[in-house]
């Protein structure tokens, strides 16, 4: 199998991240973006429901072959990627315009989980596979990713980088890898 980046395979990439939160000065995600080849780029707030709204008015969203969403889990020591979202909203931290969220159900509508459509068995070997996105603003955004474009989308949770350049630039080659793999076609 040989792998391709995005652009010699024509293939059109978006992957996104988050603005800082929480009092944060930064926000490992969008440091992480940063040092990623060859893809559209997008830096989204923090904000529950909005986010989507922004992604979407971003550009058409069927135009890309992938979209890979990027968040931070500080809490993790690794490189994760999210193979379901939850179908709730439910933080003790509030969002970057001060809604606070408690057991709200994303929509009512869909069942408890919904679980992204891509070939994710590409790229086990290489990241570790999480079922907790959380309940927070990255959950929310997942969800309402994987209720409209389940077959291209995933989300990856970027581990405490300790604010250390060669960490950024080591998790933008990893991502690179996984998307390569997930672009390649099957023989």
């Amino acid at each position: 199998m040989e792998l391709l980046k995005a652009e010699e395979a024509d293939m059109n990439v978006l992957v996104t991240a988050f603005k800082p939160f929480n009092d944060q000065k930064l926000n490992y995600s969008q440091e992480v973006l940063s040092y990623i080849d060859n893809v559209d780029k997008l830096i989204i707030d923090v904000v529950y429901d909005e986010c989507y709204l922004h992604l979407k008015n971003h550009k058409n969203l069927n135009t890309y072959d992938l979209i890979i969403a990027l968040g931070e889990a500080r809490s993790r020591n690794e490189l994760t990627l999210e193979v379901q979202a939850k179908n709730i909203s439910s933080c003790s931290l509030k969002d970057n315009k001060g809604t606070l969220k408690t057991d709200e159900i994303i929509n009512p509508l869909l069942g408890e989980y919904l679980k992204t459509k891509v070939d994710i068995n590409k790229c086990k070997d290489d990241i570790s596979l999480s079922y907790d996105a959380g309940k927070f603003v990255c959950n929310n955004l997942y969800f309402h990713l994987l209720e409209e474009y389940p077959e291209k989308s995933i989300f990856i949770h970027i581990p405490s980088c300790f604010e250390k350049k060669d960490m950024y630039k080591k998790y933008a080659k990893k991502i690179e890898k996984i998307i390569a793999k997930i672009l390649t076609k099957k023989d």
